[in-house]
C-alpha cells in the first residue's frame, strides 16, 4: 500500500492510476487519509461499483427506491395534460 499527499497524486495522476491496479493507493490530505484511489476494469459495471464503495450514493439510491412509482402510461397520461 502506498500513502501519498494529494499534492503527488495530482501531478502524476496517471502513473498512479496505472499503479492503483497493483497495489492500494490512500491518498492524503493535510496528512490525514482522505480517500483511496480504487481501480475500474472494462467489464465492471459503474453502477455497482457505486453501490458498493460509496454509502452516499447507496443513500441516495435507497431514498429513490422507496419513494412511490408511476407506470409509464400514467406519466404518459400526464405529460399530454400539460401540453
Amino acid at each position: 500500500m502506498k500513502v501519498i499527499p494529494l499534492s503527488k497524486a495530482k501531478a502524476r495522476l496517471s502513473y498512479y492510476g496505472r499503479l492503483c491496479h497493483k497495489e492500494s493507493i490512500v491518498v492524503t490530505v493535510n496528512g490525514s487519509p482522505a480517500f483511496e484511489l480504487t481501480p475500474l476494469f472494462e467489464d465492471d459495471d459503474l453502477i455497482n461499483q457505486l453501490i458498493e464503495n460509496n454509502p452516499s450514493f447507496r443513500q441516495l439510491l435507497k431514498e429513490r427506491l422507496d419513494r412511490p412509482t408511476i407506470t409509464s402510461e400514467e406519466m404518459s397520461k400526464r405529460l399530454n395534460k400539460r401540453r
